[in-house]
């Protein structure tokens, strides 16, 4: 959930409008605030014409796999190549590919298919660190903040349908603790600068209990509300990358490294990479190579230090039949791994549009309950791990403690029966592999913050940081292709004010217009408006096409096709109607196959512009369904391999495959 700040291997910046932040002898500090316009985009005099924009149907070219395998396999030499299709390498390549670089991506499996689409969905500058950063009159700790809350700003600027601001209460229990917190805020604000979302406001005991009536207002004294970002981690991700190859990256998920191509010198060369889907093998070439592979950076790093470019054998995938027992990565020198779990509750364990922050759990951690995709998001614990696993999972134990912390404040009884989700992600703080472990035990040169090093093969490592400051270490890490490629007359980074996929002509009133031209529901066009921003037409497109698109993915096994026609002459809402039947089925029912929004529609989409390979890509990461209730999830995995496997020219063994691993791989989410 967060990253602490510490010793940084890149020059530490403060920015925004603080002209002046000095740390002295560790207890002077003193500043001049300027007072800026605001960071976010002015939305409120759009004209007529420029809102009915988002909602234009526009014709989208998305390259196919096929194509993308063609120009990976036909390009003598890419400026650079990629490792891992998380946020930071796919931040990267967006970087890369606008300032005019030749950019490959490969992903062992999916975009956000680790750490990235299990993070605790803020966009925030640590208000935990800014309070350490007094304590312990840390410098490096108010960098680290800092840097966080300016590009907290960019993230609702960039991609404003899947980045949200949000307030969050933090109910305060002895009067004492007001002004202390009331400080803590507006220096918050403060050191946000010019890139301040809103300003924290103090509530008296009547407000914060009728702001967020399920907490025990007998121990309330106050309640202080501050602003960070709520977003989409997932999705967000995967918009990276088919921004990056609308920019003329070729970025492929499901593409393994096996080996790094070395010449005589040790120097990287490129790697040698199997297509996970056909087990072709290509070799890829690029004048540089960045290593972005999160936890599993110490896999790759092995390979940096054979000569032959192999990995450590045995280093990773012990061979077990459980999912949640096999290692990713064995004795990691680099990744200082620890797991971070969420658990998923119904709307009612939180305001729906304010969360709550509790800053003194029992043993000390920061604990987060936020309203999200329409449920409440509880977390996080902080366990330290040895291996890096290639699933982690939350446990029973986990799980617990997480309701334990949040009976201390709710007034109803907490149930295990509530949780409707629960995962767990690898958290990577890293140290610099570099400096080796002291004989104490006590390992120098742990990195708080993001890590850049270029070792002596010229393989560039980025690790470290957090979803927030994606953007940043992307540009820091292209910084360093450009330096170790000798590029000349390279294009300026532009990402901080770039507008990703969606976002294009977006503007706060999308969902209200996708409900009026196509006749949806606000639930539907809230959905799409939120997560598909201007290219949510295309989807409601396909409703009007055939109205067998409109219905649930889980009812997909479950109709029967009577008869099609085309409507009434006077009809403009649909140019193929289906007289449908639902069969029966005593493990589905079809009112609960209501319950959420994610359609047959949505499915062919992410499919065919969004390069969703297997069900778990679907119900996972293009959507959150499985996130937000696993159980649900469950009974919609036939209906989405059904459809995938009609899309994709699946044969039956390849449908039952996916449907054992699917259902397999869900039910290790607290279910």
């Amino acid at each position: 959930m967060f990253a602490t700040a510490g010793k940084r291997l890149l020059k530490p910046k403060v920015f925004l409008g603080v002209s002046s932040i000095t740390i002295l002898g560790g207890s002077i500090l003193y500043f001049n605030a300027k007072t800026k316009k605001s960071p976010l985009a002015d939305y409120t005099n759009l004209s007529p014409v420029k809102t009915l924009e988002s909602v234009a149907v526009k014709e989208v070219s998305t390259p196919s796999r096929e194509t993308l395998l063609d120009k990976l396999s036909s390009t003598p030499q890419f400026d650079v190549l990629i490792i891992g299709g998380g946020a930071t390498g796919t931040g990267c390549a967006v970087d890369a590919a606008t300032r005019g670089l030749n950019v490959a991506l490969v992903e062992k499996a999916d975009f956000a298919s680790g750490t990235s689409s299990k993070s605790t969905k803020m966009a925030h500058g640590g208000v935990r660190y800014l309070e350490k950063a007094f304590l312990e009159f840390s410098k490096d700790q108010l960098d680290l903040v800092v840097e966080a809350l300016n590009e907290r700003a960019h993230l609702i600027n960039t991609a404003p349908h899947l980045c949200k601001i949000l307030p969050i209460l933090i109910p305060v229990y002895t009067y004492w603790q007001i002004p202390y917190f009331y400080a803590g805020c507006k220096f918050y604000d403060l050191f946000a600068g010019s890139q301040n979302l809103k300003s924290s406001y103090l509530l008296s005991k009547s407000s914060a209990a009728e702001l967020a009536p399920m907490l025990d207002s007998s121990k309330l004294t106050a309640g202080l509300v501050y602003h960070d970002g709520s977003f989409n981690d997932s999705r967000l991700n995967s918009t990276l990358a088919i921004t990056a190859i609308s920019k003329g990256a070729t970025v492929l998920n499901y593409m393994q490294v096996q080996q790094l191509i070395k010449d005589e010198k040790d120097i990287v060369k490129g790697a040698i990479v199997k297509d996970v889907e056909t087990n072709k093998i290509y070799e890829v070439m690029a004048k540089t190579t960045v290593n972005a592979t999160g936890p599993y950076s110490d896999h790759i790093l092995q390979m940096d230090n054979n000569k032959n470019g192999l990995p450590d054998i045995d280093s990773s995938n012990y061979h077990s039949d459980d999912i949640t027992q096999q290692i990713a990565v064995k004795n990691p020198k680099m990744v200082v791994p620890s797991s971070g779990v969420h658990i998923i509750l119904p709307s009612f364990y939180c305001p729906k549009n304010v969360g709550l922050l509790d800053v003194r759990t029992s043993d000390g951690r920061v604990m987060f309950f936020l309203p999200w995709q329409g449920k409440v998001l509880a977390g996080t614990t902080d366990i330290p791990l040895k291996q890096v696993p290639e699933t982690p999972t939350a446990t029973e134990a986990d799980i617990q403690d997480i309701l334990k912390e949040l009976q201390h404040y709710i007034k109803f009884p907490v149930k295990r029966d509530d949780v409707l989700s629960a995962w767990a992600g690898i958290r990577p703080l890293v140290k610099d592999p570099r400096i080796i472990e002291n004989e104490g035990g006590k390992t120098e040169g742990l990195v708080r913050s993001h890590f850049i090093f270029t070792s002596p093969s010229n393989l560039i490592t980025i690790a470290g940081g957090k979803w927030t400051t994606y953007r940043e270490m992307a540009e820091e890490t292209v910084n360093e292709v450009v330096k170790v490629g000798n590029f000349k007359d390279i294009n300026p980074c532009s990402t901080r004010k770039l507008k990703l996929i969606g976002a294009e002509h977006w503007n706060p009133n999308l969902e209200a217009l996708l409900a009026q031209k196509y006749n949806l529901s606000s639930k539907m066009a809230q959905h799409l408006a939120d997560n598909y921003g201007t290219r949510a037409p295309l989807i409601c497109e396909s409703f009007k096409q055939n109205n067998i698109n409109q219905l649930p993915v889980t009812l997909a096994t479950n109709f029967q096709i009577l008869s099609e026609k085309a409507p009434s002459s006077n009809s403009n809402e649909v140019d193929t109607v289906a007289d449908i039947h639902i069969i029966e089925n005593n493990e589905i029912n079809p009112f609960d196959s209501f319950r959420y929004p994610f359609t047959i529609g949505e499915l062919k989409y992410s499919i065919q512009h969004e390069y969703t390979r297997t069900a778990l890509d679907f119900l996972l990461r293009r959507t959150r369904f499985a996130f937000l209730d696993a159980r649900q999830a469950l009974n919609a995995v036939d209906g989405t391999v059904k459809i995938m496997g009609d899309e994709l020219k699946w044969d039956d063994k390849r449908r039952s495959k996916e449907i054992e691993d699917t259902k397999r791989y869900i039910k290790t989410f607290g279910v």
